[in-house]
């Protein structure tokens, strides 16, 4: 996949003087990987391909885990109003995804920001940097689920009034139009759920939307 980022409140001089390691790791992974489809059960689109974020996020922590990272790091019991746990973490960055309804993403700077400004410590660290990981707006998805450039918007405008401290660089995944791209098609035993029957290396392709700003068209080989 290709990747776009975006970084507030002095994200990049804090990666390059203290994290240019792990965030060539992340970096690394997410160019590395293929995008994740599964069909849609959406009234009117069934089986039509779209984003799948459990078979995202299994990838991307699978080959954390092999690079020295934990991941499900226990949030202090305490603080689990919040949430139980956090994604991916090291040395004092902490990965969150946001591949969820868009409301989420508030959620999860708000626990960021607490965890920043209280010095709670993670797995034996206190947190220093958040990276956030979410899909480009053009990749298919299930409805209401947060895109990159919604969170661009969210993040400007609270950084704007200085709603937020703690150091924050935005991830988007995005893929080339036009080419034939390998990909990596999940079935599960519902929708919702996590159990994977199936899975296997496909290829399509990938178009603009019909209209301005709209999502992709993934046309199947």
């Amino acid at each position: 996949m290709e990747i776009e980022v975006t970084d507030f409140n002095d994200s990049a001089s804090l990666i390059n003087k203290q994290f240019s390691y792990q965030w060539d790791v992340i970096e690394t992974i997410l160019t590395s990987m293929p995008l994740h489809l599964k069909a849609s059960s959406q009234l009117g689109i069934e089986g039509s391909p779209i984003f799948d974020p459990v078979g995202t996020n299994e990838f991307i922590k699978t080959e954390l885990v092999e690079q020295g990272w934990y991941t499900n790091i226990a949030i202090p019991k305490k603080y689990q109003f919040l949430g139980k746990d956090i994604d991916c973490g090291n040395s004092g960055m902490i990965i969150e995804f946001q591949f969820s309804n868009y409301p989420f993403l508030l959620n999860n700077l708000l626990r960021s920001e607490l965890f920043f400004k209280s010095q709670i410590t993670l797995n034996s660290d206190v947190t220093k940097l958040v990276i956030i990981i979410t899909k480009a707006k053009m990749v298919p998805a299930s409805n209401s689920t947060l895109y990159y450039e919604q969170a661009v918007k969210q993040l400007t405008a609270l950084t704007q009034y200085k709603v937020f401290d703690v150091p924050i660089r935005l991830v988007g995944l995005f893929e080339k139009f036009e080419e034939i791209t390998t990909i990596v098609w999940s079935q599960y035993k519902q929708q919702r759920s996590r159990k994977l029957i199936q899975q296997k290396q496909c290829q399509c392709i990938i178009s603009p939307g019909k209209k301005h700003n709209s999502r992709a068209i993934i046309t199947m080989l």
